[in-house]
């Protein structure tokens, strides 16, 4: 069941360090106003040398100020030390819950969901969320009490001169929040175009080797210069309009602009005999003061706004429903897998997979193929439970695949998939992803058995050589890796969608010597997913998809026989009638 999207997400996500922003931004409050007294100080200063210039009072006055200026720095201290511990500990809880709910999240949704979207919420939002609580709260509180306590002492000085400085205040604020406003609805696109930029660098990062292999640097590099043109028409048209009005709100309240209003409406008011001139000088050391805060108070209050906005993503990332767990698991009898009447949609108005009955039974093998897109991958993902049929049932050892608890399911039923993915780790904790516990020796066995040993015992820390540091291997050696771990694993149910497609030439014969090991190793129930047809040509049984039906089924020279899709398929690879059967 979806969880509640929260009114506030952002209060939300920071509700367990509240106490200690509440805590630093107070401390930082009443700093601010402490240390305007060496400001404050100095107009007293003044105006006590030009009544008495002998007058020893100053040095009590002078004394006074630098106490309560150094308890404005200690307190400033202790507030950006309690922010920062805040941070810490809100970075650790949100990286631990993000990561959580990506442990708990159903397989099918990071088909779905591009790498950039996950890096954005794991790295770039909460580091949004850093600069928010450990600078942006504290800074807004200062930049908030700043000119308020300002401005209480100044008219405490005179009323008249203090009510002409306030005057650019409300202009200013009425313009930035005009501003903000504006700003505020391109918020949500300005996360879709980042994430847009995220996905671009991890898949042309992830690529490379491929591109340079094939010579395609030109249509790789497009597909990131296109995503980094997006973002910059993007920024550009945001931050065009934004450019007049934030220079006209800042010269408002520039320190030129203040100190113009202080010179002209003092000297008008000394001449007016409505205020002595030293009580000016206040005006020109404290109002001069305000820029500052104010300036902070802007750029924080941007960062607000980015912060908000990147809560509400991690708040969608928080909420994705976890795969349903049954309340009372069930333990299969044995390894058959059975589909009863199947249908599968992405998209209500989007069957794949229509009405499919098939039996797998253990001990055997049996090999799916079909036209692209006739549903083989996503038949083979159900298997592993990616995602559950919108109608009927699959069934393993009698029980439907949704009552048995997902590590019983992953313990039984083993993959590899054409989409090879390793870590950046050790080859021998990538081997062990199936089992963790696993010792070096069962480690090595298991690599022995995929042929993929001794090109480890060759990279320059062997087994302890990280991929993508020291270990750099090729599609095919990378596949032999995943085929260590179904080893190790060593399933009753064994998947493979595609296993050779990323093997090169060169290795396509060792990835096959390895596949066969693990097929024949013992008796197991192995379905494999196969475009290449010489590759399947001795299953047991070979079921024919087309347009997510099963069309044919049975071996392949009765296939042959039929004169069907199978047949079509089969010459259509060999692109000639009477090849041998």
């Amino acid at each position: 069941m979806t969880e509640p999207i929260p009114r506030n997400p952002i209060a939300a996500l920071l509700r367990p360090v509240r106490g200690r922003l509440v805590l630093a931004a107070s401390l930082q409050v009443v700093s601010s106003a402490l240390v305007l007294s060496p400001l404050i100080t100095s107009g007293v200063i003044a105006r006590q040398l030009l009544a008495d210039p002998a007058d020893r009072g100053i040095w009590s006055t002078l004394l006074i100020g630098s106490l309560l200026l150094g308890l404005g720095l200690a307190l400033r201290g202790a507030a950006d030390l309690i922010a920062h511990l805040a941070d810490n500990t809100l970075t650790l809880i949100l990286r631990r819950r993000v990561a959580a709910r990506l442990r708990t999240a159903p397989l099918g949704w990071f088909t779905d969901t591009t790498a950039g979207q996950v890096k954005q919420g794991m790295q770039d939002d909460v580091g949004a969320l850093h600069h928010l609580v450990a600078h942006s709260y504290t800074e807004i509180a200062g930049a908030v009490a700043t000119p308020i306590a300002a401005y209480a002492y100044l008219f405490l000085v005179d009323w008249r001169l203090a009510l002409v400085l306030a005057v650019p205040v409300p202009v200013f604020v009425l313009i930035y929040r005009r501003m903000m406003a504006d700003s505020g609805k391109q918020m949500g696109e300005y996360g879709r175009v980042l994430a847009g930029i995220n996905s671009a660098v991890v898949e042309f990062v992830d690529g490379i080797p491929v591109v340079k292999t094939f010579g395609r640097t030109g249509r790789a590099h497009a597909a990131y210069r296109a995503a980094v043109e997006r973002f910059s028409t993007f920024f550009l048209g945001w931050a065009r309009p934004l450019i007049a009005p934030e220079t006209l709100s800042n010269q408002l309240v520039a320190p030129v602009t203040l100190l113009a209003l202080t010179l002209v409406f003092g000297t008008g008011f000394v001449a007016a005999g409505w205020m002595d001139g030293i009580d000016v000088v206040p005006f020109a050391l404290v109002g001069l003061g305000l820029a500052g805060p104010i300036g902070a108070l802007t750029s924080n209050l941007m960062a607000l706004r980015m912060g908000q906005a990147a809560a509400g993503r991690l708040s969608a990332l928080l909420r994705i429903d976890p795969i349903p767990e049954p309340a009372a698991p069930a333990i299969p009898s044995g390894t058959r897998i059975e589909l009863d009447h199947v249908h599968f949609a992405y998209e209500p108005d989007r069957e794949v997979l229509h009405d499919l009955t098939a039996t797998f039974e253990p001990g055997s093998v049996t090999a799916i193929v079909g036209a692209s897109g006739s549903g083989k991958s996503t038949l083979a993902r159900l298997m592993l439970r990616y995602a559950d049929p919108t109608a009927g049932q699959i069934r393993l050892g009698g029980v439907p695949l949704d009552r048995i608890a997902s590590a019983e399911l992953f313990r039984t039923v083993g993959s590899v998939f054409q989409d090879v993915r390793l870590l950046r780790a050790g080859i021998a904790d990538n081997i062990a992803l199936a089992r963790p516990d696993a010792t070096r020796t069962d480690i090595e066995r298991a690599a022995v058995a995929a042929n993929i040993h001794e090109r480890i015992l060759r990279l320059p820390r062997g087994y302890d050589s990280v991929h993508g540091e020291d270990a750099n291997l090729s599609g095919g050696e990378a596949q032999r890796v995943s085929i260590a771990r179904a080893f190790l694993l060593d399933p009753d149910v064994l998947i493979l969608d595609e296993a050779t497609s990323a093997a090169d030439a060169e290795s396509e014969h060792a990835v096959q010597t390895a596949l066969s090991a693990l097929v024949t190793e013992r008796s197991r129930t192995v379905i494999v997913i196969a475009h290449r047809l010489d590759t399947i040509r001795d299953a047991d049984r070979i079921l024919v998809l087309d347009h997510g039906r099963i069309v044919e089924q049975g071996r392949h020279n009765d296939l042959l026989d039929l004169d069907g899709a199978y047949r079509r398929l089969w010459h259509a690879q060999h692109h000639t009638e009477g090849l041998p059967r």
